[in-house]
């Protein structure tokens, strides 16, 4: 072999590679962490606007009181519970809030959008979720209605600093959303 194949390899991803927008800006980080560990940063964070705001929040819990992983719900905001989504903006500028899932049992639907340099937040009734309010749920696997993906444009969520009223809205009934 004449060339070295790592530098083959480079050479391709090259080809492949878009321009990083995330290069150098704010929320940059997001970026570096596994999509496995996003969702954690999505509560972490949620959880802090909270106090921020005053608002009571609580995670579901084992007899021992730890926080459990595996619940119908991620958390309760103002006694409703919410099923907590986060995802960072993708090269096309939207968001893919994905593993939504109607069968488990909680109150609202909570989406938190990454950009490079903003943040956006959206909220939903479980009954805006199942009849599509929300927006159009694109199954995640083919022939299987288990978990759905909502696909959505910064425009079409709100910013971060409507977290209170939103969420507000939501836990009180009215339709400031």
């Amino acid at each position: 072999m004449q060339r070295d194949p790592g530098y083959l390899l480079q050479e391709v991803l090259a080809k492949y590679t878009d321009a990083d927008k995330w290069a150098g800006m704010p929320f940059e980080h997001i970026r570096h962490i596994p999509n496995t560990k996003v969702g954690d940063v999505g509560q972490d964070f949620v959880e802090a606007l909270c106090r921020a705001c005053g608002l009571e929040c609580a995670f579901p819990e084992k007899p021992d009181g730890t926080r459990k992983r595996q619940s119908p719900w991620d958390m309760r905001i103002g006694g409703r519970t919410f099923e907590l989504k986060t995802a960072s903006e993708d090269v096309g500028g939207a968001f893919q809030f994905n593993h939504i899932r109607y069968h488990r049992r909680y109150d609202a639907l909570l989406c938190i959008g990454i950009a490079p340099s903003d943040i956006y937040v959206g909220a939903w009734t479980k009954a805006d979720v199942t009849t599509g309010r929300a927006g159009n749920l694109v199954s995640m696997e083919k022939a299987t209605n288990a978990s759905y993906k909502l696909t959505k444009k910064p425009d079409h969520l709100k910013e971060i600093g409507e977290f209170y009223s939103v969420i507000r809205a939501l836990v009180t009934g009215s339709d400031a959303r």
